[in-house]
């Protein structure tokens, strides 16, 4: 292909000119910095050039003054509009200043023009964002740090054997208890308690230290099979989680004054491996939350149709105008009950100690915690129930409820249907709008 083959009809929102000469600035952005008592200067890079092509155009005939007319009106519209470029193709620019336009005796049915055009660019403000989730990972490494340090308030140094023996049996029933509630929910982290139950009398007595302890617990705790599961799953550890915490098998016991030496050792005791325990699992389910997913989507435009020809679309057809690749993320309901539930657990929590920094751990994970959700719900589409008035096919309740027959799937894949062609009459959880 010849070079004059590949050079285009000019024009500009539509409106056809001839081209005499046409060209452009190219490079780069420099500023040198030049300073005193030093030889060499610095030449800062500070990008691409902005693109400014400039035409030498005209327009000829009978009718050049009807063509300068609408040339004109296309050059006085605000905004960016659309030129052909003979030799670089279709850009979007915009009017850069006055444009000479020119007419002589000698050049008879001819309109001259001095184009100057500016790329247009687009218009975007830097944006900034709390980075939530990364937040809420500090403060629950924080609470960590908390919880062993508290626990070193632990020792049975110079208590008797029945003492240490009793308080190994109180962390033994503790242990038994996770490791029973977490059975239906996550084999590993059951499995992980039994076996850690069985080290108890290793992990306690002196001379251990405390903070081996609590690393056990927590290795227990990440021991779970189901934590980079779908959020399905994630939402179901969490609970579970945040549901033991609560329960009265890791409640402190009462020391009372009454009580003999013995008996006041052994409570105390127990409480400080309860309380590390429940802490744990709390930071625990506060860290799994920042595992949940967030929705993202990828589009894939295509070509249009044609202005006023109706668009149908639908998966099995391939000829949607955009692919969407879903990611199975937690639902509106299920976030706003992971918020509820988790900040029970720490409010209750919040009651229980009595050590000022675990305290003030506990707060500032509460306040992260809830931070990130509210982030996530602002990202969440709210639900609602609606029952379909008869057995129809999800593509149908689409195209009625939502107007868009291209959002079946996520009415098949947020209320688990078994067949797409046939939804059944009975409550379904779909987005609000």
């Amino acid at each position: 292909m010849v070079w004059k083959d590949r050079i285009q009809d000019a024009s500009f929102r539509g409106v056809p000119f001839k081209v005499e000469g046409e060209g452009a600035p190219v490079g780069r952005r420099v500023e040198t910095h030049e300073y005193p008592n030093r030889d060499k200067p610095y030449t800062e890079d500070l990008g691409k050039v902005t693109f400014r092509p400039d035409i030498t155009a005209y327009v000829v005939g009978d009718d050049c003054f009807e063509q300068r007319d609408r040339l004109i009106e296309a050059l006085n519209k605000p905004g960016p509009g659309t030129l052909v470029h003979p030799t670089y193709g279709e850009l979007s620019v915009c009017v850069n200043g006055e444009i000479k336009v020119s007419t002589t005796s000698s050049e008879g049915r001819m309109v001259r023009f001095d184009l100057q055009f500016v790329e247009a660019g687009e218009l975007s403000y830097p944006t900034a964002g709390a980075a939530t989730a990364n937040t809420l990972v500090s403060s629950c490494s924080a609470l960590d740090d908390c919880i062993s340090d508290n626990f070193d308030q632990f020792g049975m140094d110079g208590m008797p054997d029945f003492v240490q023996n009793g308080v190994v049996d109180d962390a033994k029933g503790m242990l038994g208890y996770v490791s029973d509630k977490m059975a239906m929910v996550d084999s590993g982290i059951s499995a992980a308690a039994r076996l850690m139950q069985g080290d108890i009398s290793v992990l306690l007595p002196p001379p251990s230290s405390g903070k081996g302890f609590v690393d056990q617990l927590q290795t227990m705790w990440r021991a779970g099979n189901r934590l980079a599961g779908n959020a399905s799953d994630l939402y179901t550890m969490i609970k579970n989680f945040s549901g033991i915490t609560l329960g009265s098998d890791l409640a402190p016991r009462g020391v009372w004054k009454t009580d003999s030496k013995s008996t006041r050792n052994r409570t105390q005791q127990s409480n400080y491996v309860a309380s590390a325990v429940r802490t744990t699992a709390i930071s625990e389910a506060a860290y799994t939350v920042t595992n949940l997913p967030t929705a993202s989507t990828s589009s894939r435009n295509v070509t249009q149709q044609a202005v006023g020809w109706p668009s149908v679309t639908h998966p099995a057809l391939n000829n949607a105008p955009y692919e969407t690749a879903s990611v199975d993320v937690p639902s509106w309901d299920e976030l706003v009950d992971i918020r509820d539930t988790l900040n029970i657990a720490i409010d209750k929590e919040l009651g229980r100690t009595t050590d000022d920094r675990l305290f003030l751990a506990l707060r500032r994970v509460k306040s992260d915690l809830n931070n990130d959700i509210k982030t996530r719900l602002s990202q969440t589409q709210k639900t609602v129930e609606r029952t379909p008035d008869d057995v129809l096919p999800a593509l149908v309740l689409a195209a009625s409820w939502f107007d868009n027959a291209s959002r079946e799937s996520d009415i098949v894949r947020r209320n688990a249907v078994a067949h797409p062609g046939f939804v059944p009459v009975s409550p379904l959880r779909v987005p609000v709008r």
